[in-house]
């Protein structure tokens, strides 16, 4: 799945008229741009496009996209105009294909677009993947469909694990723990074990406890019924995972308080897995995205309450709760376990400012750990919007979009420059970020004086050589000294501070 263009035409909250062009040549495309500027709108735009497209529902906004599906000889370039003005699903969409990226396009009924009872389109893509690591729900909310219909199909038993995920998936904070399980569940080395001890310096799991909670739904009142009635993928999953457990303990305790204020009291059962090797014999023949998926249906099923991982560090004897790594580690894992376990083919994956948390090393590295765990990279799309300079550090100018707010509009576009080889200093005061200094403004000042006093073209006061030496002894340790026998750049000097007798610019 790559994108090649969206065009916005009636409003979408800030956004109205603009065309995102993006590169379908690569795996990634950055957004970049100032708060406000509309970034995260673009990715919200794109998961409503979508979701309604999958669903059959009628556009939020009138647009147009482009999108190539499929790859080698079996490449579908899809084109759909949507207009929400129109009375009927058919008149409200126009979408044609083409084998090529200018060949005739052909016309494809609205009915053949959406998925079939078996979840399969030939014109959609086959994931559609978001993570936003702020508080808001702005993104998630529009994954609350999809995740009821795979709720009520849990309850029915209808789930096939072996089959894809969901289409449109929503990854949140708690699967971060799902990812580290499935990462340890094979005794071999791999590329994830290895990542984990290198930059995360996570050597092997220690133990994990699930708190398993009685959910809502369960209508047995049978007491000798350990799981609550819970069925399919649910009861397979504890089925397995009792067994192996430490002292297994059911009790009751207050869940929460009520609006008088009185406790409600639930029923929770506590399973302790004392080592990575019960964990490996608890899920023998499972692979590691069954395993992910197995974990996330169990929690989705609103049976499990809590799970509680701990790790061996190499940076400590004693081992550590997940709870205690960083932030930017458990938002790392998030991600990368997004790409790992949720990503197929023709995949498009939307990540509004993962690198929130990171540091400048892992910054300036980000895409290229995104790229090692994003496993169909030729028929997928990585779309990420980041404040960060470094995040971009390493691309073509086709891969960067820049957003900026012109008057009332928001415009997009690529940059004059590459960033790849600009250096930090470049990047910031270029199109792309618009700095005109990255020196903090008093030694900016500073400088200006400094530079209006030394290029003066009549003789200096008393007053004034004493202030020149002043600022020349506090700049030079910086770094910024003038000393110079280039007569051209004392020349620019003068012209820049002095353009005519006794003016200062």
């Amino acid at each position: 799945m790559k994108v090649d263009y969206l065009h916005i035409k009636s409003r979408f909250k800030n956004l109205k008229n603009i065309k995102v062009n993006f590169d379908e040549n690569h795996l990634m495309t950055v957004i970049i741009g100032g708060n406000g500027s509309g970034k995260s709108n673009v990715l919200e735009a794109l998961v409503c496009i979508f979701r309604n497209l999958d669903l059959g529902e009628a556009p939020d906004f009138a647009y147009e996209i482009k999108y190539k599906l499929g790859g080698d000889n079996n490449i579908r370039w899809i084109t759909v105009i949507a207009d929400p003005t129109g009375k009927t699903l058919s008149q409200q969409y126009q979408t044609t294909f083409s084998t090529s990226i200018k060949g005739a396009n052909q016309k494809i009924p609205f009915s053949k677009v959406t998925r079939n009872k078996e979840g399969h389109s030939d014109f959609l893509p086959s994931h559609v993947f978001a993570y936003y690591s702020g508080p808001s729900d702005r993104l998630e909310k529009h994954f609350r469909k999809h995740r009821t219909n795979f709720y009520r199909k849990l309850l029915r038993s209808e789930v096939d694990l072996q089959s894809d995920i969901r289409p449109l998936f929503y990854a949140k904070p708690f699967h971060s723990q799902f990812v580290l399980l499935a990462f340890f569940l094979t005794k071999q080395a791999n590329q994830e074990k290895e990542f984990l001890k290198t930059h995360l310096g996570i050597e092997n799991l220690d133990s994990v406890h699930f708190v398993m909670r009685k959910p809502n739904w369960t209508q047995t009142k049978n007491r000798k019924e350990l799981f609550w009635g819970a069925e399919g993928v649910v009861r397979d999953f504890l089925e397995l995972l009792y067994p192996h457990c430490l002292a297994p303990v059911k009790i009751t305790r207050p869940e929460g308080v009520g609006l008088t204020g009185s406790d409600i009291k639930n029923e929770f059962f506590h399973l302790f897995l004392p080592s990575v090797n019960v964990l490996r014999e608890f899920a023998k023949g499972l692979t590691p995205d069954v395993f992910f998926k197995m974990l996330e249906s169990t929690l989705l099923s609103e049976i499990i309450s809590e799970v509680s991982v701990r790790v061996k560090v190499s940076s400590s004897d004693q081992p550590l709760s997940f709870r205690e790594l960083s932030e930017g580690e458990q938002q790392l894992l998030t991600v990368l376990g997004l790409l790992k376990f949720t990503g197929g083919k023709d995949t498009l994956f939307l990540l509004d400012e993962p690198d929130t948390h990171l540091n400048p090393a892992w910054t300036v590295k980000y895409l290229e750990f995104l790229d090692q765990f994003v496993p169909y990279s030729n028929v997928s799309h990585l779309l990420m919007v980041s404040h960060h300079p470094l995040a971009i550090a390493e691309l073509d100018k086709e891969q960067v979009q820049v957003m900026k707010r012109s008057d009332k509009n928001v415009v997009a576009f690529q940059p004059m420059e590459s960033p790849r080889g600009m250096g930090i200093n470049f990047l910031l005061r270029s199109d792309m970020f618009g700095l005109k200094t990255t020196i903090d403004q008093p030694t900016t000042e500073d400088i200006e004086a400094r530079n209006r006093l030394a290029s003066k073209p009549t003789s200096l006061t008393p007053a004034e050589k004493r202030e020149l030496q002043r600022l020349n002894d506090e700049l030079e340790p910086l770094g910024f000294n003038l000393s110079t026998d280039d007569p051209d750049y004392m020349d620019y000097l003068t012209k820049k501070y002095h353009r005519t007798e006794g003016a200062v610019n």
